[in-house]
């Protein structure tokens, strides 16, 4: 049988969301039944997974390793390197490749990760008028693949609400294996960790950005002046430095780390106040180790909570103080060790990356096939 050349097209391989589900993706693929090829299109950053991605059997080709190229330079080196390829499938995962892939030919066939449902993020990103820009390009370039795909139900949903667009959804997955609970192995990590033994511990994982309101966590917690309860806030971004004059105690904020399994298993519960996200996979992450979680009451983090029969988190309008506050109070009450397990349950059931990985095999086959 031959083998169906998958091309994915991403900007860089850096330690963060799209690359990330790249990297799932690929690494539970039948190489028995697909050729893998990788093209980034900027320069490498300092936290980058590339040689992780490099030590799978596929082969990446960086079209610019020491240099960001000017537009027009930028699509005649993609275009080179993908007639070189010749693949079957192009899989766009960032917004440069997905701007500048379907100039190529047609006969390549023509995929797309809707990572998050443009709006908040772009304005945030590039202001309001440059990012409404944004917003635009990304629907009309979305919609003229030959399959988009929405990283999850919710992201579908709204493409459906707002653009009257349908669109296949394959929720995001974690490769992260899941923790059996070890009351020893977590002291253990808190003393390396310089944690306390005494304290429930809530963290937060992602860019300290406007719109996934670390400030607000931080005040709710300063506001709270509750010695039982710590806040770890783990990443790097725009607003780290000015929050990072906060930090306490009982409030770390050690950074951008790698072994964020090991803060996951020191800590006792998840927290986001994000203002929006595609399918957060530091929210799956925290379901490895089964930790309740308090979720601000967007779409993707209200798509996690119906898969649940019982309670494993509660939600909060994050333009509510008081509502986040009494989310923390009330998750404190529930039982940590049922709950554990079956969040733990829920994640083996809907939101493994091997699950994920199957489910994009599968639409590969299908587009080929023309299904």
């Amino acid at each position: 049988m031959k083998k169906i050349k998958v091309c994915y097209v991403i900007s860089s391989l850096s330690n963060q969301g799209p690359p990330n589900v790249l990297y799932n993706i690929v690494k539970y693929i039948d190489f028995s039944r697909f050729d893998v090829f990788i093209i980034t299109m900027v320069e490498e950053q300092k936290i980058s997974r590339i040689e992780d991605f490099k030590a799978l059997p596929i082969k990446v080709i960086q079209m610019s390793p020491n240099k960001t190229l000017l537009p027009l330079a930028m699509y005649r080196t993609l275009k080179k390197n993908v007639e070189l390829i010749d693949p079957d499938i192009l899989h766009t995962h960032c917004p440069r490749s997905m701007f500048l892939v379907p100039f190529l030919p047609k006969k390549y066939k023509k995929m797309e990760t809707v990572h998050i449902y443009p709006g908040i993020q772009q304005k945030v990103m590039y202001g309001n008028i440059k990012g409404q820009f944004v917003i635009w390009l990304s629907h009309f370039f979305t919609k003229r693949m030959d399959l988009p795909i929405a990283c999850s139900e919710s992201v579908a949903q709204s493409y459906w609400d707002e653009q009257h667009y349908k669109m296949k959804a394959i929720p995001n997955g974690s490769s992260l294996s899941l923790w059996k609970y070890d009351k020893e192995q977590k002291a253990k990590l808190r003393k390396e960790l310089g944690l306390k033994d005494d304290v429930k511990y809530f963290i937060f994982i992602g860019r300290f950005s406007q719109e996934k309101n670390p400030d607000m966590i931080i005040r709710a917690f300063e506001e709270l002046k509750d010695d039982r309860i710590g806040l770890l806030l783990l990443g790097n971004g725009e607003l780290y430095d000015e929050l990072k004059k906060h930090e306490t105690e009982n409030l770390k904020m050690p950074g951008f780390k790698s072994n964020i399994y090991d803060y996951l298993k020191a800590s006792d519960y998840y927290i986001s106040a994000s203002d929006v996200e595609g399918l957060a996979n530091t929210l799956l992450e925290s379901m490895t180790v089964g930790l309740p979680c308090v979720l601000s009451d967007i779409p993707s983090h209200k798509e996690v909570l119906s898969k649940a029969k019982q309670t494993i988190g509660y939600t909060f309008n994050n333009k509510d103080m008081n509502g986040l506050k009494n989310a923390i109070h009330d998750i404190l009450k529930i039982d940590e060790n049922c709950t554990r397990i079956y969040i733990q349950s829920l994640f083996d059931k809907y939101y493994t990356a091997q699950k994920m990985s199957e489910s994009y095999q599968k639409a590969y086959i299908d587009l080929v096939n023309n299904l």
